[in-house]
């Protein structure tokens, strides 16, 4: 969910979480499928996005949101923790340039040159993907794919169209524009084996599952020429020259209703990548380290799965002639390597983090980025109907390898395939609008029917939209939904519908975190191991030790070791546009034998991703009067989001302070969680 880091080739955002559920009190949270009348109606143009409310959205006009201070006055830490993101290849030393930093080096990347051989695995730990179990009804794409091109900015110049028939600008130096509509046109032509290897995947399985079910609704190969759905050139204003991530997540919403998809249905298997122009810094990217990354958001147009696109020319590590081309062709290479990433990514992982992913939350192309040309599972060519394209291989659960052709069958889905539908609480008595989505493989219409419905609400048989306001009745009723074909084949799916007075209204909230028990193990200060997505700032912070007991499994991270210097762990968490709430959870015992008046004290910081510094302390706890054992804390994280906006990626940190000469309190913490309502 991932962001093309090294190491992270995503989120996409991508992404990063597990554990306990977590229920906000009193949240309030109002779904964005809420059916209910409001003045702003979706004809009009109007969207509902988390960080700008409701916006009016025209036809070539870009939102231009203030950008937030990016702390650009110094060089910043490449950080963790955008699940979809692209890492750079391993590249020379950090330079700067122009008052820009290029990336750095990230975890696990061997010092290299760019030049053909030179690289790195980027996953080293051999293991499979498992499926998360879908977020917000969504696990994988389960129809046709479709890519809409957005190339947002009047700094791209004026289009015209060259003799392809693709939409070339008069400011794209290189030509990224048209590469990348050559590359989505000739996906699923002859030749193309990569996409072969991207059908094993599917959804409506149980999470934790490996491998999937020929009845499951899996990823489809491509028809030829039917992936490239779009252009957009929204040229009526300049893009941001730092585009946050809440302003990019708002221009896919404008692209939605630039290209009329303003239903759960039109948007279910589309993906939006946000092209912005030559020297622009969206998401600062160069600071943060990494070449490009999906998300999703939340909107009243359904889920929006999007992906951040620098110019990845701006940037040699992002593959600029990577093979050592030296040719203007050559220069384009990252527009393959690492738009096929996250084009990979998002369709096995569009509403990150419930799709696919590994242990340590690597996506399916993150296990494989920048592994050399000519090694075993390295980059390679692929020769398209539209041309030669380079990209890099996609983990392989059927053969626990990197390929780009998989040795099995591709895939095929059942005559009709119906989306995962999540279980969620609503209350009773207020309007509801739950979408049921159906892909036939023939392109035949489907009806939809369904039963177990509370009474109050019902299904549209043609959208398959179920509305309504169910009674006030308290409890769970397991609704089922079937879609049928003219030709009679049908797929049913199963939710359970919670009808309660308060708390969360809407999905289940699926848990965010990467490794919420810290199982994942390792004692490496160097974080070149398992624990990068705590980012402990000490030796053997995140530990086995028998000299402490966890909460549960085996790990548990030990605060308060050390004195010359505070102990603390970091995890970046990301935020999801159209969310309102999110609490964070871990189970904590404190051990002490400090008898001053001076207690030890564990505090909980949240950082801001941009510039690195503090936004406040959540709260503080001590080792005066603490109880014994573990006792589960909960804390409200929304106020700080609410100061940055959804859709950013917000840094979460515990810090153990020890006030006298010598360690005398252990904060033990476990099983930590974050959840987002």
């Amino acid at each position: 969910m991932t962001r093309l880091r090294p190491g992270l080739f995503r989120r996409s955002r991508r992404a990063l979480l597990a554990g306990l559920v977590v229920a906000v009190a009193g949240a309030g949270f109002v779904s964005p499928l809420n059916a209910s009348a409001d003045p702003h109606p979706a004809s009009d143009g109007w969207v509902k996005t988390a960080d700008h409310g409701w916006i009016q959205v025209k036809p070539g006009t870009p939102l231009t949101a203030t950008a937030k201070s990016a702390g650009k006055d110094a060089p910043h830490k490449a950080v963790a923790g955008k699940l979809g993101a692209s890492r750079p290849a391993p590249a020379a030393a950090t330079t700067k340039t122009g008052g820009r930093v290029t990336p750095q080096l990230q975890d696990g990347a061997d010092p290299g040159t760019g030049d053909n051989g030179d690289g790195y695995v980027s996953n080293q730990y051999d293991l499979q993907m498992t499926y998360k179990g879908g977020q917000e009804s969504t696990g994988v794409d389960i129809g046709p794919p479709k890519v809409y091109l957005v190339v947002w900015g009047s700094q791209w110049g004026t289009p015209s169209t060259n003799a392809a028939g693709d939409v070339v600008m008069s400011h794209d130096a290189d030509q990224a524009v048209p590469y990348q509509q050559d590359f989505f046109k000739g996906l699923g032509s002859t030749g193309d084996t990569w996409s072969g290897v991207l059908t094993q995947y599917c959804e409506g399985i149980q999470a934790g599952t490996i491998q999937c079910p020929s009845s499951a609704a899996h990823i489809p190969y491509p028809k030829a020429g039917s992936v490239f759905a779009g252009v957009w050139v929204d040229n009526g204003a300049p893009a941001p020259q730092s585009a946050t991530e809440p302003q990019l997540g708002a221009e896919a919403a404008a692209a939605a209703a630039h290209f009329g998809n303003t239903t759960e249905a039109q948007n279910r298997n589309v993906q939006y990548v946000i092209d912005s122009p030559q020297g622009t810094d969206p998401d600062t990217w160069r600071e943060l380290g990494y070449c490009a990354w999906h998300d999703f958001e939340r909107s009243s147009y359904g889920q929006l799965a999007y992906t951040n696109m620098p110019y990845l020319t701006d940037v040699a590590g992002c593959g600029t002639n990577w093979f050592g081309e030296n040719t203007p062709r050559g220069r384009l290479d990252g527009y393959g390597i690492i738009g096929g990433h996250e084009y990979a990514e998002t369709l096995t992982d569009p509403n990150t983090p419930g799709g696919w992913t590994d242990a340590t939350g690597q996506e399916i192309a993150d296990k494989c980025a920048w592994i050399p040309y000519g090694s075993n599972g390295g980059l390679f060519f692929e020769n398209l109907s539209t041309g030669s394209f380079p990209l890099q291989t996609l983990w392989s659960n059927e053969e626990h390898l990197c390929v780009g052709a998989s040795a099995g069958p591709v895939h095929t889905n059942p005559p009709v395939v119906l989306s995962t539908m999540c279980d969620r609480t609503d209350p009773p008595n207020t309007p509801v609008s739950i979408p049921a989505v159906a892909v036939d493989n023939t392109g035949s219409t489907v009806s939809y029917s369904a039963t177990g419905l509370p009474q109050g609400l019902s299904i549209n048989a043609a959208t398959g939209v179920i509305t309504g306001s169910a009674a006030a009745t308290t409890g769970y009723t397991r609704i089922t939904v079937t879609a049928t074909d003219a030709a009679g084949k049908s797929a049913s799916t199963g939710f359970w519908e919670g009808l309660f007075a308060g708390g969360q209204h809407g999905c289940g909230a699926i848990e965010q975190l990467i490794n919420p028990g810290f199982e994942n193990g390792s004692a490496d200060v160097d974080h070149t191991v398992m624990t990068d997505s705590w980012s402990p700032n000490g030796y053997n912070l995140v530990t086995p030790s028998s000299l402490h007991s966890p909460h549960s499994g085996s790990w548990y991270a030990w605060l308060g070791q050390n004195t010359d210097q505070d102990d603390s762990i970091t995890t970046y968490v990301n935020d999801y546009p159209g969310y309102q709430n999110e609490s964070f959870s871990f189970w904590l015992d404190t051990e002490t034998t400090n008898t001053t008046s001076t207690p030890d004290t564990l505090s909980l910081v949240v950082i801001d991703q941009y510039t690195q510094k503090p936004l406040g302390t959540v709260k503080t706890w001590s080792s005066k009067g603490a109880a014994a054992g573990y006792q589960q804390q909960s804390v409200d994280l929304t106020p700080f989001l609410n100061q940055v906006g959804w859709g950013t990626t917000l840094g979460v940190q515990l810090v153990a302070h020890e006030s006298g000469s010598t360690p005398s309190t252990a904060f033990l913490i476990d099983d930590a969680s974050v959840r987002e309502y």
